[in-house]
């Protein structure tokens, strides 16, 4: 029986396209392994232990802890996911008080749901020109962490997403200070940043800004294989046997050795001039602005203190949805886009991406802004959405618990969600199990199905709602 898998990918990985996309290491042979096979063993002695780490491992672990200045860098082959399960374990108790921007990724709203945390919500900032109109969420503002902390004492931890998928980076130096004088830990989620540690001109990494734990995924922008990611541990407000305990809880028994191979080759890479050239990268990311500066139609947004690695395009202008522009660019171009959806598409850019990869990127970014028309109502075409913090009925949890039943999206208001409902992109939940849909969320969630978002937690048109008699 012929393995249509694999010659599927290998069919697609032959083909002649620029991955604007992850994983970070763009299918570049820049940074090179041996055949996996070779590499892939199990706990025999010489190869040391990654749950007990007393040899290579260990040495892999100290020099990542000495390049990051961390009190200790962990290795993690179950993604960054595993790395915010643990993070968040390590740091709360069953029934604890845990202040969560809304924006973050569903594993943190997943840790929420397995421990039985009480979350406190801070939403993003609303941003304003193109991206605020796209409906990009802003950063987490320190006021508004500071004025939450107030009213919940009790809180035992925070925890945000910083850079987000789109790039937006919060002030992370006064987040820390303020969470630090209510002697709590800030928990960041720095999966889309793992390359600010070795660019100049970027954003700063949390670790050097002292948040106390800190996950980044080396996939998504950095030489390594998908699933690959590293947690760091800054200061002495985390316990570390507990947070060992929760590594080895959320970790596989079986840990890969191919993976472990490709997060000390990536390290490898980045360490060497004679290879990596930082230099070399922002001058190609620098030049590709230049050259798509004068779109008309097209725009490539932006806003200060953004991770310019990010590109977000912007189609309010013209008669092209997101998704229709990511389906231009494939076909026409042999561009493929990281993700598209409303009025936006977005593109990721890494220290892999060749000059030709950004030269045929502009390229085509600008004849196709040539070909373009201006749409007839503009940016009013724009899906966009400000709706009230929801009503929350009872913790996720507690929601888990009860019986559940379909009901039409259409006829949802009122109802208190069973599953976390969400648009997918970005992925930020509108309603999270234990909260009461509104009227007006529903509507949004059915204008956002019609403007091409994909609608998380619906099935055949039906969200699953707590049964009403409890």
């Amino acid at each position: 029986m012929p393995n249509h898998f694999f010659t599927i990918l290998s069919k697609y990985c032959q083909q002649d396209i620029v991955p604007m996309h992850m994983p970070g290491h763009k299918r570049n042979p820049l940074c090179t392994m041996p055949d996996p096979y070779s590499l892939d063993v199990t706990e025999v002695p010489g190869v040391d232990d990654l749950h007990h780490p007393e040899e290579m491992i260990r040495d892999l672990m100290d020099d990542l802890t000495k390049w990051y200045d961390s009190k200790q860098t962990y290795l993690l082959v179950n993604g960054s996911t595993c790395g915010i399960l643990s993070a968040i374990t390590a740091c709360c108790y069953p029934g604890d008080k845990i202040l969560v921007a809304r924006n973050c990724h569903k594993s943190v709203y997943n840790a929420i749901k397995l421990l039985g945390l009480r979350p406190v919500y801070v939403y993003p900032r609303k941003l304003k020109g193109t991206m605020g109109e796209l409906g990009i969420a802003g950063e987490i503002e320190v006021s508004e962490v500071r004025r939450l902390l107030m009213e919940n004492p009790d809180v035992r931890c925070a925890m945000i997403t910083s850079p987000t998928y789109e790039g937006i980076v919060s002030d992370i130096a006064s987040i820390v200070e303020a969470v630090h004088e209510k002697n709590i830990p800030l928990v960041v989620d720095e999966a889309h940043g793992a390359h600010f540690n070795w660019l100049p001109t970027f954003p700063e990494t949390a670790v050097r800004q002292g948040a106390d734990l800190v996950i980044e995924s080396l996939h998504k922008t950095l030489p390594a294989f998908t699933q690959t990611a590293v947690l760091h541990r800054t200061g002495n407000r985390i316990r570390e046997d507990r947070l060992l305990w929760a590594l080895q809880t959320y970790q596989s028994s079986s840990p890969s050795y191919v993976l472990m191979a490709s997060i000390a080759k990536c390290f490898e890479y980045v360490q060497k001039e004679e290879t990596f050239s930082a230099e070399h990268f922002v001058k190609n990311l620098n030049r590709f602005y230049e050259k798509v500066k004068d779109l008309q139609k097209l725009e490539i947004t932006y806003c200060e203190g953004m991770d310019r690695s990010k590109i977000v395009v912007s189609t309010a202008r013209t008669e092209l949805t997101g998704q229709q522009l990511e389906e231009v660019l494939l076909e026409r171009y042999g561009i493929q886009l990281e993700m598209s959806c409303g009025n936006y598409a977005l593109g990721m850019a890494t220290i892999c991406d060749t000059a030709e990869h950004f030269d045929r990127f502009a390229a085509a970014l600008c004849d196709l802004d040539r070909s373009l028309s201006y749409a007839e109502k503009g940016a009013e075409r724009t899906f966009t959405y400000d709706i009230k913090p929801p009503e929350q009925r009872m913790y996720s949890y507690e929601a888990e618990r009860l019986p559940v039943k379909e009901v039409p999206l259409a006829e949802a208001a009122g109802q208190t969600a069973a599953k976390d409902v969400y648009l997918y992109p970005p992925g930020v939940p509108f309603a999270v199990a234990g909260e009461i849909f509104s009227q007006e969320m529903v509507e949004v969630l059915l204008d956002g199905q019609k403007s091409g978002y994909e609608v998380r937690g619906v099935e055949n048109n039906n969200v699953f709602v707590c049964n009403d008699k409890v």
